[in-house]
């Protein structure tokens, strides 16, 4: 096995996971995608209140709660974990965009942050379909070396 043949196999070896990833890159930055630009289009910006804060682990990180009113005069509940510093504080208000089809679908921050986070996740989907793509391309170039060189 000479030294071209020996760089051919492991592009072909290197090729299958790189694609396997992107592909699977692929199918979740698509449904954050999605879940952001229902967000973006019927989504409502609430103040939430924030209601609880424990910390846990040694690092820093906290469990946060946020409570907002939905359209129907109810009250719903967001959980999620946070960094602790200073900028939480109990009983404060934040900006929360939440659907109100469906009040688990939620987004800390305004209408603003939303539309840009569906922009920067369709800059990470165009970038795993970019790398699934051209890994699959280097795969069966390497492919195809392999089976027309002399060796």
């Amino acid at each position: 096995m000479n030294l071209v043949t020996a760089v051919l196999v492991c592009f072909v070896l290197a090729s299958v996971p790189v694609c396997f990833f992107g592909l699977m890159m692929i199918s979740g930055e698509r449904s954050e995608l999605r879940k952001m630009t229902e967000l973006s289009e019927s989504g409502v910006e609430v103040q939430a209140r924030l209601v609880s804060l424990v910390p846990f682990g040694e690092r820093g990180y906290a469990s946060v709660v946020y409570e907002f009113e939905t359209p129907g005069g109810g009250v719903s509940r967001h959980q999620k974990g946070a960094l602790r510093g200073p900028a939480h504080v109990v009983g404060d208000l934040y900006p929360l965009v939440h659907d109100p089809e469906n009040a688990k679908r939620v987004h800390m921050g305004t209408l603003s942050t939303v539309r840009k986070e569906r922009k920067r996740r369709r800059g990470y989907l165009r970038n795993a379909q970019r790398m699934a793509l051209l890994s699959f391309a280097a795969g069966v170039l390497a492919t195809v070396g392999l089976i027309v060189s002399p060796s």
